[in-house]
């Protein structure tokens, strides 16, 4: 065996470990222990298979060492578990089997003459092929598996998937009398069903994914739509209480009206302490400051605001919102920017819960060709090192945490004209959002 085959069945073990841990939607796994794994997984494999001489070791041994992966998400059901066992060896396996003979016939077209190893770097081109298309893709991977387990074609692609993993054993060259037999006898034709098995689950893929591009627009529009009626809600409340005051103020006319009419000073004072002062806790009340969010008129933004800080509010937070002028357009995708201010607030009214001080400020203005949107927040921590905060998996929260403000950064970095500042003086934490009009 040649060094590049040797090196192509490392690459295909570490995809199928890589696939198999993005289905199950475990991202706790790094790169070097997935590596590792396969590494060893490879070697012992290649041990069992040489000492027994039974090819179809292969499969069924990864199979195995699959499904005992799947035990670290006890989220899974067994049958789920399988499934997603299923996807991994048999998907990456067509892949391989399918691109191994294109790639042998494009070569066949070439000037190029056809030596002993040349199928071994054909090998090796194809699962370094694999492994990266899998790397790149794998946050589509994880959603499309997600939306296929709730979806009528979880039971077709189960049934295909279990009759490719029949397939590959008659293809494995196996040694085993039944599997031996079958492949001697359908071998041609396992071969042909492979080719037909690969492009059929290729159409449920493509169909899969288009279906699952619309549940999530719909789910998408769903939560626009709950926070708008939230927004109108907390409208109608705030209208009721303006109501009740401008009724309890005019009462309170009256009486200080008689009090002074007599000049009665202890009738104005009891109206003071009373009426008065109480109803000023209305007036100071930072509720009323929603009311400038009806400055941005882009609807979807207004909604998502509204909702955040009528969520601190509920939570005893002290909010200021301070928005100047009328925002007509946002200088970036609207559903991106929704997704970057949603992660700013969730991640400033988790943290003023716990301060002390328990303020957040929220401005958002336009000024010189660029629009900023800054979250200002009391913060419990003497000191953060703004160089961690947007690593992956840093979080100084308790649990599975550290994915918001990494994949803000990401969205960050993919959009040219906006930038993020950071900074910290204690006790208080402050991102600003910077977008640059095109």
């Amino acid at each position: 065996m040649y060094v590049y085959d040797m090196v192509a069945i490392v690459l295909i073990a570490i995809s199928h470990v890589i696939l198999y841990i993005q289905v199950i939607r475990y991202n706790r796994l790094p790169y070097t222990m997935v590596i590792a794994l396969s590494i060893v997984f490879t070697i012992l494999l290649g041990i069992v298979v040489t000492v027994t001489g039974y090819p179809e070791f292969n499969i069924i041994i990864l199979l195995l060492f699959l499904l005992s992966l799947g035990l670290i998400q006890d989220k899974l059901t067994f049958m789920q578990n399988l499934y997603f066992a299923l996807v991994s060896m048999v998907s990456i396996t067509l892949v391989k089997m399918v691109l191994l003979d294109f790639g042998m016939k494009l070569f066949m077209l070439t000037p190029f003459n056809l030596y002993l190893w040349t199928s071994s770097v054909i090998h090796l081109i194809v699962s370094i092929v694999i492994v990266i298309s899998i790397v790149l893709w794998c946050k589509p991977i994880q959603k499309l598996a997600q939306f296929i387990v709730d979806s009528p074609l979880y039971y077709v692609s189960y049934v295909l998937l279990a009759a490719g993993l029949i397939i590959e054993l008659i293809l494995t060259m196996p040694s085993t009398n039944l599997l031996a037999t079958l492949h001697q006898k359908y071998g041609e034709i396992s071969y042909i069903a492979a080719i037909v098995l690969f492009f059929v689950l290729l159409l449920i893929l493509l169909i899969s994914w288009h279906l699952t591009k619309e549940k999530i627009l719909e789910e998408h529009q769903e939560h626009l739509d709950k926070e708008l009626l939230d927004y109108v809600e907390k409208l109608e409340f705030m209208h009721d209480e303006l109501a009740s005051f401008r009724h309890d103020y005019m009462n309170v006319l009256l009486a200080l009206e008689e009090g002074v009419r007599t000049k009665n000073l202890t009738q104005i004072e009891q109206v003071y302490y009373d009426v008065i002062a109480p109803t000023s806790k209305l007036i100071n009340n930072h509720e009323l400051d929603i009311v400038k969010l009806s400055r941005v008129n882009i609807p979807e933004v207004k909604s998502v605001l509204s909702v955040k800080v009528v969520t601190s509010q509920q939570q005893q937070v002290k909010v200021m919102v301070d928005i100047p002028q009328t925002i007509e357009t946002i200088a970036m995708p609207v559903v991106t920017f929704i997704r970057a201010i949603s992660i700013l607030l969730d991640n400033a009214i988790e943290e003023t819960v716990r301060s002390k001080d328990k303020m957040l400020q929220v401005a958002f203005f336009e000024m010189e060709e660029r629009q900023y949107f800054i979250v200002r927040n009391s913060c419990r921590h003497k000191a953060i090192d703004l160089q961690q905060i947007y690593k992956k998996l840093y979080s100084s929260k308790e649990g599975n945490r550290g994915y918001g403000l990494f994949s803000l950064k990401r969205m960050i970095d993919k959009t040219d004209n906006a930038t993020l500042e950071t900074t910290f003086v204690a006790p208080y934490f402050t991102q600003t959002l910077i977008l640059k009009k095109q």
